[in-house]
């Protein structure tokens, strides 16, 4: 088991190396847009020992803002399958939204005063709420940013509609939708596993200590 929970993670760190590709890819496509002045680069990079540097650091510079930005992305995409897997954390929320006061809303209620005891009745799950509701904000621009690296077909998005709904599949681009949901979801797939396997071998760690 615990090999199988290693080799979980260590292809999960694979996986992050993979999917960080496409963010780097992504912010070169822009600075590339961007491009500064050349002659402005090309009189910093003749500076003895600041000029070597600086040409390293903007070799490297796309998959520095391209770590950091997936880092970001992952990070609140996979929040609600931590909390979720927080068993103290769980049940600290569901006892406090299970004993916590309900105001009722009533039909002559003002709006104002409506909306602010739909406010306080939600606020035990608002932490998950948002949580899940901010996950899926970021996964629709993971989604976006991905597409512009992982294209499903020549065109933009408007010819990809036109695609789906005249039915002409052999114009997609099946390698990179293959790309596309890996990206997508490849560490939140990988992130379960590695906590499925850590309760498998916790309980059975467990059961054989009676």
């Amino acid at each position: 088991m615990r090999v199988l929970y290693w080799a979980a993670v260590i292809c999960g760190i694979w996986f992050a190396y993979l999917n960080i590709q496409p963010y780097a890819t992504a912010v070169k496509m822009i600075i590339s847009g961007a491009a500064a002045d050349t002659a402005l680069l090309q009189l910093i990079y003749s500076i003895p020992l600041i000029g070597p540097i600086a040409a390293t650091v903007g070799t490297a510079l796309h998959w520095l803002v391209g770590l950091v930005i997936w880092v970001v992305v992952q990070t609140v995409e996979v929040f609600p399958i931590i909390l979720k897997r927080d068993r103290a954390f769980m049940r600290t929320l569901i006892t406090n939204a299970q004993s916590a006061d309900k105001f009722e809303i009533r039909e002559n209620d003002d709006p104002a005063l409506a909306a602010l005891k739909r406010w306080y009745n939600a606020f035990p799950t608002l932490t998950m709420t948002t949580a899940r509701n901010l996950a899926l904000f970021v996964y629709a621009i993971d989604f976006c940013f991905c597409a512009l690296v992982y294209p499903p077909c020549q065109g933009g998005f408007g010819q990809l509609m036109f695609i789906l709904a005249s039915g002409q599949w052999g114009q997609i681009d099946w390698k990179n939708v293959t790309l596309l949901i890996v990206t997508l979801f490849a560490i939140e797939a990988i992130i379960h596993l590695i906590f499925w396997l850590g309760e498998i071998a916790y309980f059975m760690r467990a059961s054989h200590s009676r």
